[in-house]
């Protein structure tokens, strides 16, 4: 790692006429009266637009007319000027310096194309910058927003196999796959992986977001807002767009940090770098390199290792094993403090991006972005012990092991269009993007336990496990106009497109030795411990069609009234079609004070992956001898496993989205935006709670069924399920300022949000079995849980950043709400955890005009979530369980996060800009 560290800080040293008309000019810093380059410069009533060269010149051809110029640039207040152009026209502009503007320009949620700030759209939208971002300390986008959006929450899970490597993302405290991700405008892929173990979003498939490197994000908007009849299946809780840097120069950081305890550490580097194409045109280029170790908050085991005395009830015999197993402890010198790994995962991220914007003509753009991203990470899951003899081959490891799953990810994606004009302010996109996902597992220091008796100590510790695949590829064609002009009004634009989407999702079995068990009779385990390969009859390569329409209206009927309209039929080739509509509207009553409000119905269609996905994997559930594994079957719909259960076919949520609100800008310094919501989703798709099998009744039951179906070595079968229905609602709240302190700039920012989600009535029972047997197994009280209260109810940021010549300083108080956890069977074991709030501190010296130094603190003193209350274990001399941290390994719950538990974190970073 030292020379890792070397070598990337000397690198980084080492790279410290169809117009008879011309409007030119130059962009200066307001403040410092320095050329600003790369200033994107377009004019609101063409296609046209240019970017200002090194010494902040720009020029652009334009016939006779009036226009309405725009400048805009990260970091700056984008600025507006109105000019006549009736021969050659000189436009100087002064740009002044934002840290983050509530009224930056946003393109997301409305395809008019009339500018529009945050403040006159008619639903709320999120902007955050670079700046913003950067300013978190974060390496990673999800980790990025979670500290600046409070409607958006990400939180690393732990002990959760492939989610452990893929942060589960969600808007408003729905779903992860109820959030649309898109880049530069368009669908974004989702990750091949689907969350099926324990943890925030089980049972849904979301969108890696940290695949996109940070050093190439301009922005990204958050609207806030069901937008399925603008943006199809997904944006049932909201949309997030990546917007790609296309300025003209260069900017390169390095970032290292660690948690106050001395793991975890951090190396990052960025580097981009935009060159000018010709008079309009531009290409740029990044790269994103990533070192995260891990972090471990285990805690101290108090269970058996080597005799299992927590076999027994008879406390004679108790006592007597435990005292052979400690003899046996202390012998070995084995470890009981913190054997396992609790905490953030290991991995190593390489990323690219290619992006550019190529006038061909006039009238005529070709555009392209390109993302290459690779991902190598190392997880652990739960210690295995000698004594657990049907899992550990004692040949190869005496002492037990601690198996690790190992990932590989790529990721990659290509857009390509082209956009202009024809007739007579016809606006015209065609695009195509091209988007592939695929998570690879081995399993290693590990054994497959039924090789015992054939292979002994000679047997395998390695396993590849198989592989998930997901590709996508969609073209688009939109065509838009602005009919204002025509009909006597400010705006009056129509919108209408066509997009046609291949989805392809593939398992790939592992190795035989990774998922057989060579010895059925024997008792033993089969498969690798940890994570069972993919068999091949899991193995599976379906394909999908969707074909999409859209009209979307939107006009200013008047100066203060803005209405719009949208509708968007889709047809699925494997389940059917659904139509979505939204009507919204904005009346400004004058700049202290606007309403806003929309309505909509939404839908988000089964993914590929909830419809075919099907796998053998080790969970461990809770029992009265304290947590166990278990081999659990997950089964498609329409197998026979499912048909046999009563399992229907899958079918699309649907939603009503409400909104209410009102923006206010009080002057040129306070910014203000209140919003109200109520999301209703029916036919929610769930992954159910464990099927298990048992030797009387229910279980019984349960275990004739699976052997019926040839899954006998099956212990529990979970399916998706569309079982329930929701109700969400909230208030979000964004208030800014920025007032002048002597000579120094100040933001302040105000941010929270307040939500509650609700199941509403009973959940749908099995088709084939009886609700009163079956119901609480379907959805139980755990699940239910992971829905409504998993997730902070609301979360509060308080931000102060202050900007004096070279020296700037940012101070960020989040506040996360609480979140509680049920025990599936036992209220007795239901934990709830107290709000907590994390102070995040950074400052910054300017040495040169091109170079800046950070030194920061995330989570500055040192907070962590409660602890696990419910700790009451077995002991020698009791069988009394009450226990949810598995013999005092885990301290903290993994199955409600509020900002995860690694404690404080100090950091540095350089950054240059050129």
């Amino acid at each position: 790692m030292r020379k890792i560290y070397l070598s990337l800080i000397f690198l980084f040293i080492g790279l410290s006429t169809l117009y008879a008309q011309t409007l030119k000019g130059r962009v200066v810093d307001t403040e410092t009266g320095e050329p600003v380059p790369g200033v994107t410069i377009t004019v609101a009533e063409t296609q046209q637009g240019t970017i200002s060269d090194g010494d902040g010149y720009y020029t652009l051809p334009l016939r006779a007319g009036d226009y309405t110029v725009k400048f805009s640039f990260i970091g700056y207040e984008t600025q507006s000027q109105t000019l006549t152009v009736n021969g050659p026209t000189t436009l100087d502009v002064s740009l002044e310096e934002s840290v983050s503007s509530l009224a930056d320009v946003v393109v997301i949620g409305s395809r008019s194309t009339e500018v529009r700030t945050m403040l006159e759209t008619a639903v709320p939208i999120d902007v955050i910058v670079a700046s913003d971002l950067r300013s978190t300390g974060q390496i990673e986008p999800t980790q990025m927003m979670n500290l600046v959006a409070p409607s958006f929450n990400s939180s690393r899970q732990t002990v959760a196999d492939g989610t452990d490597h893929i942060d589960p993302a969600t808007i408003r405290g729905l779903g992860p796959d109820q959030v649309l991700v898109l880049l530069n405008g368009k669908r974004r892929h989702n990750q091949a992986l689907i969350n099926v173990n324990g943890t925030i979003g089980r049972g849904s498939v979301g969108t890696d977001l940290n695949t996109i490197p940070a050093a190439a994000i301009e922005r990204i908007e958050v609207l806030r807002d069901g937008a399925s009849s603008q943006y199809g299946s997904d944006a049932i809780a909201g949309v997030v767009n990546v917007v790609m840097r296309k300025d003209v120069g260069t900017y390169a950081t390095l970032h290292t940090g660690q948690q106050y305890l001395g793991d975890g550490t951090n190396l990052n580097l960025g580097l981009y770098q935009g060159f000018k194409v010709g008079q309009k045109g531009s290409i740029s280029a990044a790269i994103d390199v990533r070192f995260r170790e891990q972090t471990n908050r285990a805690g101290d085991y108090t269970g058996p290792v080597y005799v299992n005395w927590n076999g027994t009830t008879n406390l004679t015999t108790r006592q007597t094993q435990y005292d052979q197993d400690r003899a046996l402890i202390q012998q070995n010198g084995f470890k009981l403090s913190k054997n396992m790994l609790i905490g953030n995962s290991a991995v190593n991220n390489f990323g690219g991006m290619l992006n550019g914007n190529l006038p061909l003509n006039d009238k005529t753009t070709f555009y392209f972005t390109g993302i290459l991203n690779y991902r190598q990470g190392q997880a652990a899951g739960f210690y295995r012990y000698p004594f657990q003899t049907t899992q550990v081959n004692t040949a190869i490891y005496p002492n037990g092991f601690l198996p690790e799953i190992h990932s590989t990810i790529w990721d990659g994606s290509i857009l390509a269009g082209f956009s202009g004009e024809f007739g007579n302010g016809w606006l015209w996109d065609v695009s195509n993007v091209y988007g592939s996902n695929s998570f690879r597992f081995d399993v290693k220091n590990s054994n497959n336990a039924s090789q015992i008796a054939s292979l002994g100590a000679s047997a395998p510790t390695s396993f590849y496990a198989g592989q998930l695949e997901f590709s996508q590829n969609t073209t688009d064609l939109s065509v838009s106009k602005n009919f204002g002009d025509q009909m006597g009004l400010k705006s009056f634009n129509i919108a209408a497109g066509l997009n046609y989407r291949l989805d392809n999702y593939a398992i790939k079995a592992g190795e035989e030795a990774s998922w057989r068990n060579y010895d059925p009779t024997s008792g033993r385990a089969g498969g690798a411990q940890v994570f069972p390969g993919f068999q091949p009859s899991n193995e599976t390569n379906p394909y999908r069609s969707v074909f999409g329409a859209y009209l979307d209206i939107e006009t200013d009927l008047t100066e203060k009234l803005l209405l719009s309209a949208a509708g968007r039929y889709e047809n699925y080739s494997d389940f059917g079609d659904n139509f979505a509509g939204k009507f919204s509207f904005r009346y400004k009553f004058a700049d202290a004070f606007s309403l806003r409000g929309s309505i909509s119905n939404g839908f988000r269609a089964p993914s590929i992956h909830q419809r075919y996905f099907s796998a053998i994997s080790t969970v461990f559930v809770s029992t009265v001898t304290g947590l166990q594994p278990r081999q659990q079957g997950t089964f498609p719909n329409g197998s026979t496993v499912a048909n046999a259960f009563g399992i229907p076919s899958l079918k699309a949520e649907t939603s009503m989205n409400y909104s209410v609100g009102i923006t206010s800008k009080l002057g040129k310094l306070v910014n203000i935006t209140v919003d109200a919501y109520q999301i209703d989703i029916n036919d929610r798709i769930i992954l159910t709670g464990q099927f298990n099998r048992g030797t009387t009744g229910t279980g019984l039951q349960i275990a004739n069924i699976l052997d019926a179906a040839g899954q006998s070595e099956v212990n529990a079968a979970v399916f998706f399920a569309n079982a329930v229905n929701t109700r969400t609602q909230g208030i979000d709240v964004v208030i800014t300022a920025n007032p002048k302190i002597g000579q120094g700039e100040l933001t302040i920012t105000l941010a929270g949000n307040m939500n509650r989600t609700e199941v509403l009535g009973d959940p749908k029972a099995s088709a084939t079995l009886p609700p009163d047997q079956f119901g609480n197994i379907l959805f139980n009280r755990q699940e239910r849980a992971r829905l409504e209260l998993a997730q902070p109810r609301n979360k509060f940021t308080l931000g102060f950043n202050y900007k004096i010549g070279k020296f700037a300083t940012n101070l960020r108080i989040t506040r996360f709400g609480e979140v509680e956890t049920l025990d599936p069977s036992n209220p007795l074991l239901d934990e709830y955890f107290y709000p907590k709030a994390i102070t995040d501190l950074s400052v910054s010296y300017k040495f040169y005009k091109f170079l800046q130094v950070t030194l920061g603190a995330n989570n500055l003193f040192d907070v962590y979530p409660d602890k696990l209350q419910k700790i009451q274990f077995p002991t020698a001399t009791s069988t009394t369980s009450l226990d949810n941290s598995s013999f005092g390994r885990f301290e903290y719950s993994r199955n409600a996060t509020q900002f995860g538990f690694n404690g404080g974190y100090y950091y540095m970073t350089l950054s240059a800009n050129f």
